[in-house]
């Protein structure tokens, strides 16, 4: 009986292991899309204003050419 209680106790150890391993994974990739995610919205953030400013641009031309 004692062999099939360090089986066990080596089964769950292994597996607390594998645990801890995909835990400290999903982290790593929670902090990789969070840094993800900010970046686009950086970017598009600049989209926007470059846009806005294109237009503006455009405009000013436009009454400068009238």
């Amino acid at each position: 009986m004692a062999d099939i209680s360090t089986l066990n106790n080596s089964l769950e150890e292994e597996l607390r292991v594998m645990l801890v391993e995909k835990n400290n994974e999903n982290q790593s990739l929670k902090n990789h899309i969070e840094l993800l995610e900010k970046a686009v919205a950086e970017e598009q953030e600049q989209k926007y204003r470059l846009l806005v400013e294109n237009a503006d641009l455009k405009k000013e031309i436009r009454l400068l050419g009238s």
